[in-house]
């Protein structure tokens, strides 16, 4: 199946779940601390994207969930080094993003249509399409969030 032609559903499923709460995740205990170095040259990327907390912790979340549903799929330590980066109001706002967007990857995990059982295994692997694309070793809008080893 051609991820072009269901490019508006992705983005529709993506808002969607990312509008529904889902339950809660302690997720700063999986974030080990980064070392100084890469949040150095993280922090550098983010000015000079001229991201903000809130854009941040979407790609945060995005690597997150990716990391929990996509094959082979692992966050770096550029990711691990994102929350580093925040202090404050700005790490209040970084992490209401981060949980708003994993929540929504966890709820496309969790997706059950008796309708059409087929929809949801469509919905992962377009997410993951787009993580990689976006936040992946080569991404178009945060590289080198995640990483991917192949069996």
């Amino acid at each position: 199946m051609s991820l072009g032609r269901h490019k508006g559903l992705g983005t529709l499923i993506g808002a969607i779940a990312a509008s529904m709460f889902w339950g809660s995740m302690c997720w700063e205990a999986a974030a080990a601390e980064p070392p100084e170095d890469i949040v150095g040259t993280t922090r550098a990327a983010v000015t000079t994207a001229r991201l903000t907390p809130r854009d941040t912790g979407s790609r945060y979340g995005q690597a997150l969930g990716a990391a929990e549903l996509c094959t082979g799929a692992k966050v770096t330590d550029k990711a691990s080094a994102l929350p580093a980066l925040y202090a404050d109001a700005e790490l209040d706002e970084f992490k209401a993003q981060q949980k708003k967007i994993y929540d929504a990857w966890i709820r496309v995990k969790h997706c059950v249509r008796e309708d059409d059982p087929n929809q949801c295994k469509v919905i992962i692997d377009e997410s993951c399409a787009a993580a990689s694309t976006e936040i992946g070793p080569k991404g178009t809008a945060f590289p080198g969030l995640l990483e991917f080893s192949r069996p």
